[in-house]
């Protein structure tokens, strides 16, 4: 498949679940790295992933009380968690269904996630906070 060969796994043509679910309660999320390209073993998809997120060299919590870096959608998918926990608590004014359209529609675009995730850009928690 894919995913084995460094060119990421597209989940249009080889699904995944709970991310490929057709659910408007869902947001699949792609790992972008620091030069705006997908990792290379990142989900995307056309139509089945919405959107892209830095997932990589991410410090988290390791066992052992410890810190540690770690990379991949896991990573990448907790970046729009806490912007979606943001922006509804922050805009009183608006309904679930409205944080994914928020989130998805304020992404900024580039050129090298066009045709690879269905928001063609990447989380932009500022622009999400001032969508109007």
């Amino acid at each position: 498949m894919e995913g084995f060969s460094g060119l990421g796994y597209n989940t249009d043509v080889y699904p995944v679940y709970p991310a490929s679910l057709p659910y408007d309660n869902i947001i699949s999320v792609a790992n972008i790295l620091f030069d705006g390209t997908l990792s290379k073993d990142s989900n995307y998809g056309a139509a089945s992933v919405d959107i892209a997120a830095p997932g990589t060299y991410i410090l988290s919590t390791i066992p052992d009380n410890s810190y540690g870096y770690m990379s991949g959608t896991s990573m990448a998918a907790p970046m729009v968690t806490g912007v979606a926990a943001m922006l509804y608590s922050y805009r009183t004014d608006i309904s679930l269904a409205d944080v994914k359209t928020i989130i998805l529609n304020s992404s900024r675009k580039l050129d090298t996630l066009s045709g690879k995730v269905v928001s063609g850009g990447l989380l932009d928690a500022y622009s999400a906070l001032n969508w109007h």
